[in-house]
């Protein structure tokens, strides 16, 4: 599906501006902003639920079609698991009887095929997401819509859906356009990452591009980058002149590839060749971490974050450390 020169407006405000966006068939597209900055509006404009003021939707093949998903499940209270899945294929037409069969077979998919007769009150929240998602998918959609449809859920059921939903999208092969504001949730499961702020897709790409090359400080900033750093700050710490485009004014590194140093540190073989610096400060945090501690450093009145993985001794508060850092792991980007 591709969107031109899409603009919604509510009442009179421009909601969504000039949006160009494409979705490539099985991909999954995940679209991430700041809150009010349009990405609900765009679904609902999508799927056909407010008009598009400007611009067109087209589709490869001339025609497809959409199922829409929202955080809350919104089942009909007094139909069964059956019949909440079956409820799009009964406004079609379809028989009672042909309805049953499709929806059964579909339940295996669901992970609900004991449950068919259980009403929504008699569910858990996984469980209903799961029929609220069975019955958009039943219908066979060519495209997903999805505004944060597990947002509601605690982290561990909403980790286990995020899977099971990945797994099952690999097997029928349908595309979707996921609206969340969990980064771990968008880089476990997207192909491609749209980042949209006041209506206006400011970049897209693959995680990895994203993160490497970032198209401006606000997308660096949004993305919670660490080690985020001016050019001229970088041409200090190295006391050498930055072989790096002129245009490219700013520079961050993961905190993973900085390496706290023991003071008899000395280089191995490895390092000998390897264009770095070693920065001088004082310790003035420290967060453990799922992989190890998360330590802040002030280093020239600036907070340097260094990850930590088995490393023996954790520094403490106040304390004066070195830090390497290494060139080749530094991304450069626009302001």
């Amino acid at each position: 599906m591709r969107l031109e020169k899409i603009t919604i407006q509510i009442q009179e405000e421009d909601i969504i501006y000039s949006l160009d966006l494409t979705i490539n068939p099985g991909e999954i597209l995940v679209l991430m902003g700041p809150s009010g900055s349009g990405k609900t509006t765009l679904l609902k404009g999508i799927a056909g639920l407010i008009p598009l003021d400007s611009g067109k939707l087209t589709w490869e093949n001339g025609i497809g079609t959409i199922g829409l998903v929202f955080q809350e499940a919104r089942l009909f209270p007094h139909l069964t698991v059956l019949e909440n899945i079956a409820f799009g294929l009964r406004v079609k037409g379809i028989p009672a009887k042909e309805r049953r069969i499709q929806v059964r077979r579909f339940l295996k998919n669901l992970q609900l095929e004991k449950l068919e007769n259980r009403y929504p009150h008699q569910l858990s929240g996984g469980q209903q997401q799961r029929v609220s998602l069975g019955r958009a998918l039943i219908l066979n959609p060519n495209l997903l819509l999805l505004d944060e449809p597990f947002a509601s859920l605690d982290t561990t059921l909403r980790l286990d859906l995020i899977e099971w939903l990945y797994e099952l999208q690999r097997k029928l092969g349908f595309s979707i356009l996921w609206v969340t504001h969990y980064l771990d949730e968008a880089l476990s499961i997207a192909d491609r990452i749209g980042i949209i702020f006041d209506g206006r897709l400011e970049q897209s790409g693959t995680p990895s591009e994203l993160f490497q090359k970032p198209s401006s400080e606000k997308i660096a900033q949004f993305l919670s980058l660490p080690n985020r750093f001016s050019r001229e700050q970088w041409r200090g710490w190295f006391q050498d002149v930055l072989k790096v485009p002129q245009e490219l004014s700013r520079g961050w590194i993961d905190a993973t590839h900085l390496q706290i140093m023991d003071r008899e540190w000395t280089p191995s073989d490895g390092f000998i060749d390897v264009p770095a610096c070693i920065l001088s400060g004082v310790v003035t945090k420290v967060r453990p971490s799922r992989e190890g501690f998360s330590i802040v450093v002030t280093v020239d009145n600036e907070s340097v974050v260094v990850n930590t993985n088995g490393w023996s001794r954790v520094p403490v508060v106040q304390e004066k450390i070195r830090i390497r850092v290494p060139f080749a792991q530094i991304h450069w980007y626009t302001k």
